[in-house]
């Protein structure tokens, strides 16, 4: 029997399949057609969970995910009606749009949920807006990167992904210091209940 944190993992595992499974498939098969459709099919599968609150969505890979939704049957729509050139277009420039997903489910997070587009409690609003502010920074200099350095999606994509979630990592961390620090600051205060003391 499976443990809660067991549980867990293989959900969190699961919420990464979409978008994995699309950039293997699409190098390891050069069919890019056939890699979203089953990016597509598990995103749907994801965003099921997050809507019956199985799994909390982290917010990098929420705009993944609902991307992959979309993106798939938006080609296969355009392309079936004619418009071959702007399917093609939104081929070429998949990079770039993921990492626009992430920014825009970003900014809507940063405005309208607590925890904004991060993972973790901060102390307060302000310090939340900030660390978010530094993460939409960072994402959108990901989507001026991908533009400038081309279709090689190691460059383009993964890379700004992997520094997106560092970066994440590094905010949680330093957050939870400040919050640990701060916490000793106040048991330092306590004082002592020097009644309830007894001589041995």
């Amino acid at each position: 029997m499976l443990g809660e944190h067991q549980k867990r993992l293989l959900l969190e595992i699961f919420e990464n399949l979409p978008g994995i499974s699309f950039l293997i498939l699409a190098r390891a098969l050069e069919d890019q057609r056939l890699a979203g459709w089953v990016g597509a099919i598990l995103a749907v599968c994801v965003c099921g969970l997050y809507a019956r609150k199985i799994l909390r969505p982290q917010p990098i890979l929420l705009g993944i995910n609902l991307f992959m939704v979309v993106i798939t049957p938006l080609i296969e729509l355009l392309a079936l009606s004619g418009y071959r050139g702007a399917a093609n277009v939104l081929i070429g420039n998949i990079d770039t749009l993921v990492l626009t997903s992430i920014f825009l489910i970003g900014v809507f997070l940063t405005c309208f949920s607590t925890k904004g587009f991060l993972t973790y409690e901060t102390q307060c609003r302000k310090k939340t807006h900030l660390h978010s502010g530094l993460l939409l920074a960072l994402c959108a200099v990901g989507i001026v990167w991908s533009l400038i350095v081309g279709q090689n999606d190691l460059i383009s994509l993964v890379l700004p992904l992997m520094l997106l979630f560092e970066a994440q990592r590094f905010l949680r961390a330093a957050a939870s210091d400040q919050q640990s620090h701060s916490h000793a600051l106040l048991a330092g205060t306590v004082p002592l209940d020097t009644t309830a003391e007894t001589l041995a």
